[in-house]
């Protein structure tokens, strides 16, 4: 049996690796899920989780329950049909009738929803042991000496390099966003193409939506990265990705 990993940060440092966890919602633990080595990718809301492992399978998924208003032991079953598929739920401790639901339904495991990072590493550890299969390759951050000059979008645009080597979780939104900004570098997206990438209901979406992605994708990079997102505003037009 593979033993647990000693208790200490370098020990920890790739206790997930490789294994690839699909979060939908709670952003604040996609850095700390990196920084123990798993791959993590990150959506907005179920339909893009399920329009996602449509394409690329993945071993363990994460779930804000905050996020499912209805449905949620048939979303649990539906995902369940795959042996070889985790499933943890975020749930909030006030409603453990939620948390019934969940394990009734055939969750691995239901957590605190805003959980100790450790705590959670240490189930999708535990999880990992269990399931049947090799985990499939994390992406590897860049070592020292081997950064890039330049910024990069990486596994199908989900993740973003840095040119200082960190890489980035992206949301379904953010993905989109940059897709279009990155396939024409220093030109300008207009906000009536980035709407249409953004929803299929272009005529109900308010444009003040794309000024808030971009403002909390700047400070995630940032904060993440320890680079400045090199996006620009162009005042009446749209968006510009200068490199």
């Amino acid at each position: 049996m593979e033993n647990a990993p000693a208790a200490t940060s370098d020990a920890l440092a790739l206790a997930l690796a490789p294994l690839r966890i699909w979060i939908v919602g709670s952003l604040d633990v996609v850095l700390p899920l990196q920084r123990y080595g798993a791959q993590v990718h990150a959506m907005d809301n179920i339909a893009a989780l399920y329009r996602e492992l449509a394409i690329v399978p993945c071993d363990v998924v994460l779930i804000d329950t905050a996020l499912v208003d209805e449905g949620l032991s048939s979303t649990v079953e539906h995902l369940r049909r795959r042996d070889d598929l985790g499933v943890v739920l975020l749930v909030d401790a006030a409603t453990p009738q939620r948390v019934a639901e969940g394990l009734w339904a055939g969750a691995d495991a239901c957590l605190a929803h805003r959980p100790d990072v450790e705590l959670l590493a240490a189930g999708l550890y535990s999880l990992r042991r269990r399931l049947p299969g090799e985990p499939a390759q994390v992406i590897e951050a860049a070592s020292a000496g081997e950064t890039s000059t330049a910024w990069e979008l990486e596994s199908g645009g989900w993740n973003l390099r840095a040119p200082s080597g960190q890489v980035l979780a992206l949301t379904e939104a953010e993905r989109a966003f940059l897709s279009l900004l990155f396939a024409s570098p220093d030109e300008t997206i207009g906000r009536a193409q980035l709407i249409a990438a953004l929803t299929d209901q272009p005529w109900s979406f308010d444009p003040h939506r794309i000024e808030v992605l971009v403002h909390r994708l700047r400070n995630r990079v940032r904060s993440v990265t320890r680079c400045t997102l090199p996006i620009r505003a162009v005042r009446g037009s749209g968006y510009r990705l200068t490199l």
